[in-house]
């Protein structure tokens, strides 16, 4: 019994330093959505990687956790399955640091384009002040 005991004892220990571990190496990725009017009742599809991560409506933000390393970010209007043509950047991230991504809406005369673009801390707490948390990013 005692054997068992310390079994379990030494396994939860192990998993909260391992779960503890990868916290501390972990990447914020905050995506920030104040398009304005032009665009503003459909939700933006945004992506880390090709992996669909949140469906972002106007004046909202979201959080996402990763691992350090280059990712590629990008948004699109529909579909949850990144679209070939759709805009992408790429970010080397570090680990235990914020990085603040903005997506952008812009109209023209025969196109509409969305793509999504780093921005610094500052004006990202300076927009957030004004917007609402989405945890549910479905």
């Amino acid at each position: 019994m005692k054997k068992i005991l310390s079994l379990i004892l030494i396994f939860c220990s192990l998993s909260f330093y391992a779960q503890e571990n990868q916290n501390e190496n972990s990447v914020d990725i905050y995506f920030i959505r104040t398009t304005g009017f032009a665009g503003s009742a459909s939700a933006f599809k945004t992506f880390i990687d090709t992996t669909f991560v949140c469906k972002l409506n106007n004046n909202k933000y979201s959080i996402h956790h990763v691992k350090p390393g280059i990712h590629t970010f990008s948004v699109q209007f529909g579909g949850k399955k990144i679209k070939e043509k759709t805009e992408k950047f790429e970010l080397l991230t570090e680990p235990n640091k914020k990085y603040y991504i903005e997506v952008m809406f812009e109209t023209g005369l025969f196109i509409n384009n969305t793509y999504c673009q780093e921005i610094t801390e500052t004006s990202a707490k300076r927009k957030m002040e004004k917007l609402i948390e989405d945890n549910e990013c479905n």
